[in-house]
């Protein structure tokens, strides 16, 4: 009979000076998933109120590059971190402090199947060309609230199929980032080409500013088909949408961790959420102190202490839009019923109208490889 299998496959530390991580992976074996563990402390306690950085923020790039050229995923850590939460329906397991000489974790999966116990989509390295991952990471040495480098440790896992009968997969799933621009203008229209000839999973689109939802980013995304033959998906409202993907997906939206709040000053907690619903926060250990949420809706979200001694708290957020980002999803049917076939299509247009200038957007795409 088939088992599943978690296998370690390595771990790298001592990463100073080492921006990019490159590590062969096994030429064999059938994989739904490969997970990347990074282990990394805060360097300092935390002395900046209006900037916030969890682990994922540092994580410019993670790329499977198989055959020398192709990817089969390139992807920030925030959008694998959302692409995760669409898969498994809650926010990946991590942890979040701002203590100097605190942990940090987070676990993040490149995942070649639609679950890690996928039996038809997965990597089969026997299949695919030389393959390897690519960890690309901007944190450095004596970064102000940012993290100890020479701490950092990353870990490799493997989800592999085992044993007599094992399944032999007809298709990888593929994810990349396909455009990041700065919106110019209230009403301007951004036109994002989808690559066609493949059959389409997801598409997801990013909000990246601080200060801004994603319906303060875009107000309108339609996707078209043959310069507007027809457009099988409107979104009038980021903020709607992203409510209804909750209901739609059975999303667990709750997540949260340990801040360190300074003295006085309203300090921000990490941009998890597009649209905040709560914010819950008490006191963490003797220094802890009472807290105020100072906005619970609008971004950014901060907590500030109600005396004069500065000290960590536990929070935890309630909302919407995981990692600022929605989801356009062609996913519902398992079978694959419902998946958007594009190899008949002359184009497929994303057409983002902008809410305001000077906002950081991105929109990235999840499709299907057969064998």
């Amino acid at each position: 009979m088939p088992y599943m299998l978690r296998q370690r496959i390595t771990s790298q530390g001592s990463l100073n000076g080492i921006p990019t991580w490159r590590y062969k992976l096994p030429s064999v074996g059938a994989y739904t998933a490969l997970e990347l563990v990074i282990d990394c402390d805060r360097l300092n306690t935390r002395t900046l109120n209006t900037v916030v950085y969890p682990l994922e923020s540092m994580i410019s790039k993670v790329e499977l590059v198989e055959g020398g050229s192709r990817a089969l995923l390139s992807l920030p850590g925030s959008q694998l971190d959302a692409l995760n939460y669409w898969a498994f329906r809650r926010p990946n397991a991590r942890r979040y402090r701002q203590e100097a000489a605190t942990g940090n974790i987070l676990h993040l999966f490149l995942m070649g199947g639609r679950d890690l116990y996928d039996t038809q989509y997965g990597y089969d390295f026997s299949r695919l060309g030389e393959t390897y991952l690519e960890y690309t990471h901007s944190i450095t040495a004596d970064d102000t609230d940012k993290f100890d480098c020479s701490d950092q440790i990353v870990y490799l896992y493997g989800w592999r199929w085992m044993g007599a009968g094992a399944p032999s997969f007809n298709a990888c799933l593929r994810a990349r980032q396909i455009a990041a621009w700065t919106t110019t203008g209230t009403g301007a229209l951004k036109t994002v080409e989808i690559p066609v000839g493949t059959t389409v999973r997801r598409i997801g689109i990013q909000a990246n500013t601080r200060t801004a939802t994603l319906g303060g980013t875009v107000t309108k995304a339609e996707l078209k088909v043959n310069n507007g033959e027809y457009s099988p998906v409107t979104i009038d409202s980021p903020m709607y949408w992203a409510m209804q993907e909750v209901s739609d997906y059975n999303l667990h939206n709750v997540v949260g961790g340990i801040d360190y709040l300074i003295v006085s000053a309203e300090s921000d907690v990490p941009y998890w959420w597009s649209y905040i619903e709560t914010v819950n926060a008490q006191n963490y250990g003797a220094s802890g102190q009472p807290v105020i949420n100072i906005h619970g809706i609008t971004l950014p979200v901060r907590l500030q202490a109600t005396s004069a001694v500065a000290g960590e708290v536990m929070f935890e957020t309630r909302g919407y839009g995981f990692q600022k980002c929605l989801r356009i999803g062609f996913d519902h049917d398992y079978a694959g019923g419902d998946l958007f076939d594009t190899r008949g299509l002359g184009s497929l247009d994303l057409e983002l109208t902008e809410a305001a200038a000077s906002k950081e957007a991105a929109v990235f795409v999840e499709d299907i490889l057969t064998y």
